[in-house]
C-alpha cells in the first residue's frame, strides 16, 4: 500500500525528467529548484494581474502628472524653493487621485 502512494506521488522532473516527489523542492537527479515545472496562471489570474498593473500605472502616472504640474506651478508663480513646496503639494493631491480614479474604474468599468 505504501508502495502505491509513493508512486503516486512521483512525477516527471520538468528539466532532466528523472523521477521526483511532487512535493520535493529541488530535484535529486540535476537540482532543479522547480521540479514540477514554472506555475502557470489560469486567465482569472491574468485578468487580476493585468488590472491590478493598470492600477500601478494609473497610481504613478497621476502623482507624476499633478507633481510635475505643482513644481511647474511653483517654478513660475515663487521661485525655485517654491517649487519644490508645489510639487510637494501636487503628489499628496496626485496619490488621491490616482485612488479615486482606480476605484470609480473597478465600480463603473
Amino acid at each position: 500500500m505504501t508502495n502505491r502512494r509513493t508512486h503516486r506521488e512521483l512525477i516527471g522532473c520538468y528539466d532532466c525528467g528523472g523521477n521526483v516527489s511532487f512535493s520535493a523542492v529541488t530535484c535529486p537527479h540535476c537540482g532543479s529548484p522547480e521540479p514540477a515545472g514554472p506555475y502557470l496562471q489560469n486567465p482569472k489570474e491574468r485578468r487580476l494581474h493585468g488590472i491590478e498593473e493598470k492600477n500601478d500605472q494609473t497610481l504613478i502616472g497621476m502623482t507624476v502628472l499633478c507633481s510635475g504640474i505643482g513644481l511647474f506651478y511653483g517654478a513660475v508663480m515663487v521661485g525655485t524653493l517654491g517649487a519644490f513646496g508645489y510639487g510637494l503639494l501636487g503628489a499628496v493631491i496626485g496619490v488621491p487621485a490616482g485612488f479615486i480614479i482606480n476605484v470609480s474604474r473597478r465600480l463603473f468599468g
